[in-house]
C-alpha cells in the first residue's frame, strides 16, 4: 500500500484532529496561535492506507486510534445536523473547553459538563455565580471524567456566553424562529444550508470565511473563546459544514442524506 503522510495543515490546524500531543495552544484565549512540531505531527499521523481502504477503515481512525468512544462520536454525531439553542450552546462551550487539549479529553468529560451546566440551558447557566465557579474548580474526583477542565477562564466563558444568549433572546424576542435565536444566528452564516466540502483529507481547512464572520459577530456581542478555529470546529461538529474526505463512505452517505434535506445544501470545492 502506498504510504502517505498527512500534511500538518490537515492534522495540526484543523478542528477535527484535536491531538494534544502534537497541537498546543500558544495562548489561552482560543488557541488562535498554535505551536506545532512538524516532525511530531508527521510521525503521529502517518497513513499507510490507500484511499480504497476507507471502506474497511473509516478515515477518522487516523486520529481516533480506534478508541471506541471517539469512533462512536465520529460515526454518529460529527457532521450530522444539530439544531436548537441548547445543543449549539453545548457544542460551542465544549469546543472552547477543548482549546489546547485533545477532543477525546473533553468528549469523555461531556456528561460532567452537562451536569454542571444544567444540560446547557442558557437561562439557568446565566444565573450561575462565583460560588458555583469555585465549586466546579475545586471539585475533585478519583474519576477524571467527573471533573471539568479546571481552567477558570474557560468555565467563566460558559457562563458569560450563556448571558450573551439570554441578551440575544431579549433583543430578538419578537422574532419567530424554529430552533431559537442563537441557533438562527449561527446558522445564518451558512444561509441555513449545510456546506458539503469536496476535498481530500489533506485539503480540509481549519477555518473559513463563514467561521471568521461568525467569530467576529460573536465577539462583538461579548462571547468569549469563540475564535474562527473554534467556530469552525463547532461548524464541523454540528453538520453546518461536512468535512469527510471526498468519496469516502462517510462523504457519500452525507451526500445522499443532504440530497433529501428540505431547504437544500451547498457544495464547495477548494
Amino acid at each position: 500500500m502506498k504510504k502517505r503522510v498527512l500534511s500538518t495543515r490537515a492534522t495540526a490546524e484543523t478542528g477535527l484532529t484535536k491531538i494534544s500531543a502534537t497541537v498546543t495552544a500558544a495562548n489561552g484565549n482560543d488557541g488562535k496561535t498554535r505551536k506545532k512540531s512538524r516532525q511530531a505531527v508527521e510521525e503521529s499521523i502517518t497513513d499507510e492506507t490507500s484511499a480504497g481502504d476507507f471502506v474497511s477503515n473509516p478515515w477518522y481512525t487516523f486520529f481516533t486510534k480506534d478508541d471506541v468512544e471517539y469512533n462512536e462520536y465520529m460515526a454518529t454525531e460529527w457532521g450530522f445536523e444539530r439544531r436548537g439553542d441548547a445543543a449549539l450552546f453545548e457544542k460551542i462551550s465544549l469546543e472552547g473547553a477543548q482549546s489546547g487539549l485533545s477532543w477525546l479529553t473533553v468528549l469523555r468529560k461531556r456528561p460532567a459538563y452537562r451536569k454542571a451546566f444544567y444540560n446547557f440551558d442558557p437561562a439557568k447557566v446565566a444565573l450561575m455565580t462565583e460560588n458555583n465557579i469555585r465549586k466546579l474548580i475545586d471539585f475533585q474526583s478519583e474519576n477524571p471524567r467527573d471533573q471539568l477542565v479546571r481552567h477558570r477562564e474557560k468555565i467563566e466563558s460558559v457562563i458569560n456566553n450563556a448571558k450573551c444568549i439570554v441578551q440575544l433572546r431579549e433583543e430578538l424576542s419578537t422574532k419567530e424562529t424554529s430552533f431559537g435565536v442563537f441557533d438562527d444566528l449561527l446558522w445564518s452564516f451558512v444561509d441555513h444550508k449545510p456546506i458539503l466540502n469536496r476535498c481530500s483529507l489533506s485539503q480540509l481547512p481549519s477555518k473559513s470565511p463563514e467561521s471568521e464572520a461568525m467569530s467576529k459577530a460573536l465577539k462583538k456581542r461579548g462571547f468569549k473563546f469563540v475564535g474562527p478555529t473554534t467556530c469552525y470546529s463547532m461548524m464541523q461538529a454540528i453538520g453546518m459544514v461536512i468535512d469527510h474526505p471526498m468519496d469516502s463512505p462517510e462523504w457519500l452517505a452525507a451526500h445522499e442524506r443532504l440530497k433529501q434535506r428540505p431547504g437544500g445544501f451547498q457544495e464547495r470545492s477548494p
